[in-house]
């Protein structure tokens, strides 16, 4: 691994992947279609303000340290860009996690919890004096992940006119969900019916049911992310409007116009979910850490850190959700 010199000319490095060496061996390989992405790209070093002029504005962007081309597969580009034919948008939906929602799962130092079993469960809730800090294995009605797509900006009032006109006239509304779960942690993805409603009322409290969760099988691997299944979640209408009454951000985590949501639970590997009296899965020391004290005093507790990704349909706007899967093993 190595960066490439750009600091003169623009350099093109190509190389081919070991799925491209196997198709030129066996006398098959063409390349068909290309993508593009900027992943070592921080667009906040473009500089309006530089002394030498316009034509130094992006000088740091075009001089960013660019890593040789991989032969891995899901090496290289993990965000691409998108194609879009209009040229009128001026906003483009984000994905944001929903921590307001009472039944909404909030983060404990930046990690979701999710506990394996009822008894990893119990203790979490002790330790967290709530449950809503622990989300539970196969639990189709109690805390959940919330996620919403939506334009996160103040210039534009979240009411239903602006809606229509930013999101779904020019066809950026995430109608579902991608979900991209590690297929050696993660059985199965529980989500939304599509009857399911997530609103404010005209006096500007919630009105929003998600529930039950229904557990939906992988329909397809993940090409870019190793040992990653795909699993498609419903786009609720997000329909969290403008409200006089009561700010309509205490309910939704987006400050715009909001396109749709969704809610998810897991269902965890089943060798991950023996009680403290069961074996301990060989997955908890591979991948993780066991008889951990991490809440201090003499409880112990094996846990794996694992990411769940979740991809807007339309949109192509991701998220990283980090996912801590934890059993308690005992004192």
């Amino acid at each position: 691994m190595a960066f490439l010199d750009n600091s003169g000319d623009i350099i093109l490095d190509a190389v081919l992947t070991d799925l491209g060496r196997k198709r030129l061996a066996q006398g098959n390989f063409r390349i068909s279609k290309f993508a593009l992405g900027d992943d070592e790209i921080d667009y906040t070093l473009y500089n309006r303000n530089h002394p030498s002029g316009s034509a130094f504005f992006d000088l740091e962007i075009m001089q960013t340290p660019i890593l040789e081309a991989f032969t891995k597969t899901n090496a290289n580009i993990n965000y691409g860009l998108m194609s879009l034919t209009r040229t009128d948008l001026l906003y483009l939906p984000v994905l944001k996690a929903n921590s307001l929602v009472n039944s909404s799962a909030k983060t404990t130092s930046s990690v979701y919890y999710f506990a394996v079993n009822s008894e990893t469960a119990t203790k979490l809730n002790t330790a967290h004096s709530s449950s809503v800090y622990v989300l539970q294995s196969d639990q189709a009605t109690s805390t959940a992940i919330y996620v919403e797509s939506g334009l996160d900006t103040t210039t534009l009032t979240g009411d239903t006119t602006n809606r229509n006109s930013y999101i779904v006239n020019t066809n950026l509304l995430d109608s579902s969900y991608s979900i991209y779960a590690d297929s050696r942690l993660i059985a199965g993805v529980m989500v939304p019916p599509a009857s399911g409603y997530f609103r404010n009322m005209t006096d500007g409290t919630a009105e929003i049911n998600m529930t039950p969760l229904t557990t939906v099988a992988a329909s397809s691997t993940t090409p870019v992310l190793t040992n990653y299944n795909t699993f498609g979640a419903p786009g609720i209408n997000n329909e969290v409007t403008f409200n006089s009454l009561v700010a309509a951000t205490t309910i939704s985590a987006i400050a715009g116009p909001r396109g749709s949501a969704t809610a998810m639970n897991f269902s965890v590997a089943s060798e991950l979910a023996a009680t403290s009296t069961g074996g301990r899965s060989s997955l908890y020391d591979l991948y993780g850490s066991v008889d951990q004290t991490i809440f201090g005093g003499s409880e112990k507790y094996d846990y794996i850190d694992t990411t769940i990704y979740v991809e807007g349909s339309v949109s192509t706007a991701r998220i990283q959700l980090p996912l801590r899967i934890i059993r308690y093993a005992g004192t």
